[in-house]
C-alpha cells in the first residue's frame, strides 16, 4: 500500500477515534452529574461565562417549568449570593399561632437581701419565646354505652329501654389498630416516605406492640375498603378535557419481572378543573394496553411526554399533547456536557425555549377559549422561530441530532395548544406529585406482594389528591377511617376531599 494513502487512513481513522473520545468525555460529565450533581435543570453560569450577561440571564429557566425543588435551591443561592435580608415577623406571627404555655421564672427568696422585708411583685416581661414539642401518649378509649328508660311506655307490660348508638367494634376487632393509629401509619408512610420498619420501631418507643407484618396487612384490608373512593376520582378525573399522564417504575417481589412493574399515573390540569385529582394505578407492564385500561373510551387531551405507547394511531380518539420542557431538557443535557466556547446551538435553543414559558406566563385570559386566542397571537410567533431555528442547524450529529429530531418529531402534538386551552405547556405538575413515590421507593426499596402495590397505589392517589385540595392529611385519614369505623351506609361522596364536612374538619 501507497505509503502517503496509508498515512492518510490513519489521520482520518486518528480523526473519528478523538470525535468518539469528545463523545463519551461529554456522556461521562453528563452521566456524573446526573449521578452526583444537583437536580435541576437551571444552567451553571460559570460553565456559560463566553456569553454576555444579557445572554446568561436568558439562559435561566423561568420558575413555572421548574419543579418545586428546584425553586427553592434557587431562592437559597440568592440568600447567599446577594445576602437578601429575611422578611421579618414572621416567626412571631408563627408563635401567635399555638398555644400559648406561660412559664414565669420566679424568686426563690422574696426578702430583699439588705433590710429583709417582703418584695412587691411590680410586673413581669417575655424574655423570649420558643416552641415545645410534646411526645405523643398513649391512652385507652373506653367506650360506653348509656342507657334510657321511658317511664311512660310499658310494651307487653315491661319497660322501654332505649340505648345510644355505638360502632360493633373497631375497623379492625381485637388489634391495636383505632383510626388515629391507622391515620399515623399511613401519613408516616405515604406522605413523609417512613418505611414500615422504621414505624415498628418508633411504635416500640412509645410503648405500643405492632409489628411490620400487622401494619402491612391493616393497610392492604383498609385500600381494599377506600377502592370505592378511588374508583370515584378516577371517574370525575376522566370527565376532565384535559389531563396529565405519566408512569413510574416500581419492584414488587411477587411479580416474575421484578424490575419491570409500574405505577400509571394520572392528574387533572392546574387551570380549568374543578377539582384538583391525583389517580396512582399499579400494572405488572409499561405495555399499551394500560392506557386503554385506565381511560376506556376517553375522548380529551392527555398531556404526556414521548413514550411511544402513547399512540395516536393506536387511540385515534385521543389528542395528544407534547412536554415543552422535555423537549428543553434533550438541549439543557447537550450544554451541561460540552466544554466552555462550545455548543452554541444547543445554548440558543434553550434561550428561545424559554422565551416560549416566559410569554405564556404573560398571557391573560378569562378562559380556555380566550387562551387558545391569546397563544396563537402572542405566542406561536416565538413557537415558529424556535422551529425555524432548528431549520438552520447544518448537519447536527450526535446528541444535539437527537435532540433536534426529538424536538421536530413532536411539534404538531405541541401545536394542540393552538386548539386545545386546557391543554398546558409542561408535564411538571404530574412529575411533581410522582416525585413522592419515588422517595418512598428509595427508602422501602420495593413491594413484596401485588396487593401491597395496590394498597400503595390507592393510598397514593388519596395522599396526593388531599394534598393538593390544602387538606392535613392526618386529619383527613383520620376522619375517613372513623367513618368506616362506624360501619354505615355512607355515600362516596362523604369522603371526596372537596366534601363540606370533610373541609371543615380537614383543613390545615
Amino acid at each position: 500500500m501507497d505509503k502517503d494513502k496509508r498515512i492518510e487512513e490513519l489521520e482520518k481513522e486518528n480523526q473519528q477515534l478523538h470525535k468518539k473520545i469528545e463523545e463519551l468525555s461529554e456522556t461521562i460529565k453528563l452521566l456524573n452529574a446526573r449521578i452526583f450533581g444537583k437536580k435541576t435543570e437551571k444552567l451553571d453560569k460559570n460553565q456559560l461565562s463566553f456569553f454576555s450577561e444579557a445572554e446568561l440571564e436568558e439562559l435561566d429557566i423561568d420558575s413555572d417549568i421548574s419543579s418545586k425543588e428546584n425553586e427553592e435551591v434557587e431562592v437559597e443561592l440568592r440568600v447567599v449570593c446577594h445576602r437578601k435580608v429575611k422578611p421579618r415577623g414572621q416567626r412571631a406571627e408563627f408563635l401567635d399561632t399555638l398555644v400559648q404555655v406561660d412559664v414565669v421564672h420566679d424568686l426563690e427568696q422574696k426578702n430583699c437581701a439588705d433590710c429583709h422585708e417582703k418584695l412587691t411583685l411590680i410586673g413581669k416581661k417575655c424574655v423570649y419565646r420558643e416552641v415545645g414539642l410534646k411526645q405523643p401518649e398513649l391512652f385507652c378509649r373506653n367506650h360506653y354505652q348509656q342507657t334510657y328508660k321511658c317511664e311512660n311506655c310499658h310494651p307487653k307490660g315491661g319497660d322501654k329501654i332505649v340505648a345510644g348508638k355505638v360502632p360493633t367494634s373497631p375497623i379492625f376487632p381485637h388489634s391495636y389498630f383505632s383510626s388515629s393509629v391507622l391515620a399515623q401509619v399511613v401519613t408516616s408512610k405515604y406522605l413523609m416516605a417512613v418505611p414500615l420498619n422504621r414505624q415498628a420501631i418508633y411504635f416500640k418507643h412509645i410503648g405500643l406492640p405492632i409489628d411490620t407484618k400487622h401494619m402491612a396487612r391493616a393497610i392492604i384490608k383498609l385500600s381494599e375498603q377506600l377502592e370505592t373512593v378511588h374508583d370515584e376520582l378516577t371517574k370525575i378525573l376522566l370527565k376532565n378535557p384535559v389531563i396529565h399522564m405519566d408512569e413510574t417504575p416500581f419492584q414488587v417481589l411477587e411479580e416474575k419481572n421484578r424490575s419491570k412493574s409500574y405505577f400509571w399515573v394520572m392528574r387533572t390540569t392546574e387551570e380549568f378543573s374543578n377539582h384538583q385529582i391525583v389517580v396512582f394505578n399499579y400494572s405488572s407492564s409499561r405495555k399499551q394496553e394500560n392506557i386503554s385500561n385506565l381511560v376506556g373510551a376517553y375522548t380529551g387531551a392527555i398531556m404526556c411526554d414521548g413514550y411511544n405507547a402513547y399512540s395516536s394511531e393506536m387511540y385515534p380518539q385521543i389528542t395528544y399533547g407534547s412536554c415543552l420542557v422535555h423537549i428543553r431538557r434533550h438541549f439543557v443535557e447537550i450544554v451541561k456536557s460540552l466544554k466552555q466556547g462550545r455548543g452554541s446551538y444547543a445554548v440558543r435553543a434553550v434561550e428561545l425555549l424559554n422565551r416560549i414559558f416566559k410569554e405564556e406566563k404573560k398571557l391573560e385570559y378569562q378562559n380556555a377559549e380566550e387562551k387558545v386566542l391569546k397563544r396563537k397571537l402572542h405566542l406561536k410567533k416565538y413557537v415558529d422561530e424556535f422551529y425555524d431555528f432548528l431549520d438552520t442547524i447544518p448537519n447536527p450529529s450526535s446528541k444535539l441530532k437527537k435532540a433536534v429530531e426529538y424536538a421536530k418529531k413532536f411539534q404538531p402534538r405541541l401545536e394542540n395548544i393552538y386548539k386545545i386551552g386546557e391543554l398546558p405547556l409542561s408535564n411538571n405538575p404530574i412529575e411533581q406529585v410522582i416525585r413522592l413515590s419515588t422517595l418512598v421507593r428509595k427508602n422501602s426499596l420495593f413491594a413484596r406482594s401485588v396487593d401491597g402495590a395496590k394498597a400503595s397505589a390507592i393510598f397514593y392517589s388519596l395522599v396526593q389528591t388531599a394534598k393538593l385540595n390544602g387538606l392535613d392529611i392526618f386529619k383527613y385519614f383520620n376522619y375517613i377511617f372513623s367513618l368506616l369505623e362506624k360501619r354505615e351506609n355512607v355515600k362516596v361522596g362523604a369522603y371526596l376531599p372537596w366534601n363540606s364536612k370533610v373541609k371543615e374538619i380537614c383543613t390545615k
